[in-house]
């Protein structure tokens, strides 16, 4: 029998990604404001919590909820920021307490820590003495960071309370083209449609109860340091933007 596996977000640029790519090994099921025809999917607004809690209730059991629903614009209103980006992220970790869902992915982002960029980090990465770690203090670019630090908190919060597992992942820049030669950033903080999909089903099977990890391609240039990434859930990127424009 295949594990349940319960996409937020579902018909946006990552979770059709991950939707197309993980139905081979999951019973995938799909959540999102939007009313649409499509199997397995269910409509809800997750800043409601008791309608999030009565479409939870026709689910069924879930083994594993890939949290990806929110405004995705760093430079959203802190308004929506404040509905669906803190209040929608703490009731889908209430709903996992809830229904006993025991494992969570959710995307995190690099703007947790966006005010690095441009300024040195912290050098005690003797390795990758120019790259942002995990372990670097959290400067987050805006409101859209903020809450995803929020989300980092929440997660350990209901870790530690309620033992649920979660993985937090910082994404990079996921395009759905899936070609980052058209912004120079983007040559740096590109995560590939390939690697997102390694990093994910790497997070979901790992033998980690909790952990924050940078999710970008082995870019040349690149300045967030994947090294635990490597180490704890076994996440190898096969890409970089660099080759692309060869």
């Amino acid at each position: 029998m295949k594990q349940t596996a319960l996409i937020t977000g579902s018909e946006g640029i990552i979770g059709a990604i991950l939707k197309r790519a993980l139905a081979s090994k999951y019973n995938i099921l799909g959540l999102g404001r939007r009313k649409l025809d499509i199997d397995n999917y269910f409509q809800a607004d997750i800043a409601d919590l008791k309608n999030l809690e009565s479409v939870f209730n026709r689910m069924g059991k879930i083994e594993v909820l890939i949290h990806l629903a929110g405004n995705p614009h760093d430079d959203a209103p802190w308004e929506s920021i404040l509905k669906n980006n803190i209040i929608g992220l703490r009731n889908i970790y209430e709903m996992a307490k809830r229904f006993s869902i025991p494992r969570v992915v959710f995307a995190s982002s690099n703007h947790a820590t966006g005010c690095y960029e441009g300024t040195p980090p912290a050098l005690h990465n003797q390795d990758h003495p120019n790259m942002i770690t995990v372990k670097d203090a959290i400067r987050p670019d805006g409101d859209y960071g903020s809450a995803k630090v929020y989300g980092e908190a929440v997660a350990r919060q209901f870790y530690d309370l309620y033992d649920i597992e979660s993985i937090c992942l910082r994404i990079g820049t996921v395009r759905e083209h899936d070609d980052p030669t058209r912004e120079e950033r983007h040559m740096k903080t590109w995560l590939s449609h390939r690697d997102l999909i390694q990093l994910v089903q790497k997070a979901i099977e790992a033998d980690v109860k909790f952990g924050i990890y940078y999710g970008v391609s082995n870019n040349t240039g690149r300045f967030w340091d994947i090294s635990n990434a490597e180490r704890e859930l076994g996440y190898i990127p096969q890409d970089n933007a660099a080759e692309l424009r060869r």
